[in-house]
Parts: structure tokens; sequence; C-alpha cells
């Protein structure tokens, strides 16, 4: 998948190259913006580009795949826009996003129908272990996240507001407790979230088997419920929660609850790297 570059310094054109070779889903490669061989998207950086004559010549039904790079939204409100200064999961979700909804289903020419063919491809395969786990940032420096929840959008809710924060996120999902022991069994996670009302166990029982495994004593468990009650809280903190979060998800509220737990994952992560490094 082609991805052009227009108007970019140089060293955030290396950025955005750099940024590229991380995504796990699609094989995206940097061009040279050519007049006669259009990219499959088109990154352009800074909204004044788009007077650039090279660009506003550009074909009307191309412009769907124009991408602004800018601090700011640009006016033009239809226009797929990635926030500056560049965070590597923003630009992969936006280039996703753009080839899920037009290029998979609308090749740019003939010629390009088997490479769109083969996204399609590596779409449906990607999409069969979505609901599994979701690495949005695959960097070892990433904020590794767990999300307990047998709602699909509910999950996608927590994905968008955690994919919004300006860190590195790498993000798992679990559908069911079971699902979460096993998946924490194989994987250490720096933040949990964990839905009460589940089939099978339920998040207060998980939450108990949970703080039972020595690498996540320490870990924040923040739970999720539709509603809170005094008695609701006094079985989460004797399960082990560090705190709750209300469904459906606030902005403000989810912000707050980031801010809480931000601070002891930045001082327990160092810790808990020191204690692997002498078990290994």
């Amino acid at each position: 998948m082609q991805v052009g570059s227009f108007g970019f310094p140089e060293q955030q054109r290396s950025k955005v190259e750099k940024i590229l070779r991380l995504s796990r889903r699609r094989d995206y490669e940097l061009v040279a913006f050519d007049e006669t061989a259009l990219p499959d998207v088109l990154l352009v950086f800074g909204e004044e580009a788009l007077s650039e004559p090279s660009v506003s010549a550009l074909p009307a039904d191309y412009r769907r795949r124009l991408v602004v790079v800018s601090r700011q939204k640009p006016k033009e409100v239809s226009l797929p826009h990635i926030g500056y200064p560049l965070i590597s999961s923003r630009v992969i979700r936006v280039l996703d996003g753009i080839v899920d909804r037009t290029i998979d289903s609308v090749p740019l020419t003939d010629s390009d129908a088997p490479q769109a063919a083969d996204v399609s491809e590596n779409k449906k395969a990607a999409l069969s272990e979505e609901s599994r786990t979701q690495e949005t940032e695959p960097d070892d420096n990433a904020l590794r996240v767990l999300v307990v929840d047998d709602s699909a959008p509910m999950r996608q809710a927590l994905a968008d507001q955690l994919m919004a924060l300006p860190m590195a996120m790498q993000i798992s999902f679990a559908e069911d407790g079971a699902s979460a022991l096993s998946v924490t069994d194989q994987q250490h996670f720096d933040l949990i979230f964990l839905d009460i009302m589940m089939p099978g166990i339920d998040g207060f029982e998980t939450c108990t088997q949970l703080r039972q495994k020595a690498h996540i004593k320490k870990t924040p468990i923040i739970m999720l419920s539709s509603k809170t009650s005094p008695l609701d809280e006094v079985k989460g903190i004797m399960a082990g929660c560090s705190t709750y979060l209300t469904k459906p998800i606030v902005p403000d509220e989810f912000q707050k609850v980031i801010r809480r737990v931000s601070k002891w994952i930045t001082e327990y992560r160092p810790e808990r790297a020191a204690s692997q490094a002498r078990t290994n």
C-alpha cells in the first residue's frame, strides 16, 4: 500500500517512514509524490499545502485519499486529519480507516485492483483476531492495556479513548473473565479495564483471581460498571480493584481516572522491569 507525502520537512518525513514500518495489519510503503502515478494515499503537511498547484489540481475523486497532517483540524471537515506532533498509533489508525472505507471497496485504477484484493484478504485475517488482540502500537515503550468486556461497542469506546491519549498504546481485548485470566498468563499488562457483569466468571471473581497472580499484584485494575453502589465498591475493594469507571464512558471522567493511575504506572513499570530482569 503506497503512501505519498507532500510538503513534509525531511525530519518529519523520516518519522513517517519509521511509523509505517510499525503497522502489523498492512504493508505501507512511503513513496515520493508523483502526479503521473498517484499513491494510494497522500499525506499533506499543513493545511496551506492544499492550495499548492500540485495538490489543488488533483482529481476531485482523489480528495478522499488526501490526509492533512496539522496541529488544527482542516477547515474542509470532510478531509481526513492526523494531529501533529505525530503519534504512531494515530497515524496507522487513520490510514487503516481510509483503506477500510475507501480503498478496499474502490480501487484507484484497474491496475491496482489485485493490490486492493490483497489488502482485503489481509483485512479479513486481521479482523478475525481483532476481538482477541489489537496491537495499536507495537513498541516496547508502549503502555500495555487489557480491556475485558463482553460488549464489542464498549471495547471499541475504550480503545478510542485510550488511543486519543498522547502516549503510545498497545491494547489487547478479552471478552470474558476466563479469557482475561488466560491472556494474563501469557502477557504482562500495565493497566487492566475489567467489566463487572460478564458471562461466566463475573468481574469481582476475575479481579480476585488476577490479584492472586504475582505479576499482577500491583497492576492498576479499573472496574467498569453501568452503575455504582456502596456495596459494589466494597466488593470491588475486597476483590482488589484500584478504582471504578462508569459506563457509558464520559471523556472527562475517563481523563480523571487515567491521571489518577498514570503516576502509579510510571513508578511501577521500572520496578516491574527490574523484577523481570532478575527473574530472567
